[in-house]
């Protein structure tokens, strides 16, 4: 499992704030793909988002809240590929 996939894997198309999403990846994954550091994780979901496969938004607490990118939510969907880890 690569980084982007396990991100991925969180994301839904309800935006979610980047803490609830740190804790749904749960510590064994966080470790097995590097993303422990609070940095590194954020750095993904950003990275994410510039390759097209997830939007952000802040919320009105100043929270950043994710989600998955339309086409990149459904299976066969034309949107960008995942990038590499």
């Amino acid at each position: 499992m690569t980084r982007s996939t396990a991100v991925l894997a969180v994301l839904t198309d309800e935006p979610t704030s980047t803490d609830e999403l740190y804790e749904r990846m749960g510590y064994p994954t966080l470790t097995r793909v590097g993303l422990v550091a609070y940095e590194a994780f954020r750095a993904e979901l950003a990275r994410l988002a510039a390759a097209g496969l997830a939007e952000s938004r802040r919320a009105d607490d100043g929270a950043t809240l994710w989600r998955r990118q339309a086409s990149a939510a459904k299976p066969g969907g034309h949107g960008p590929a995942t990038p590499a880890a």
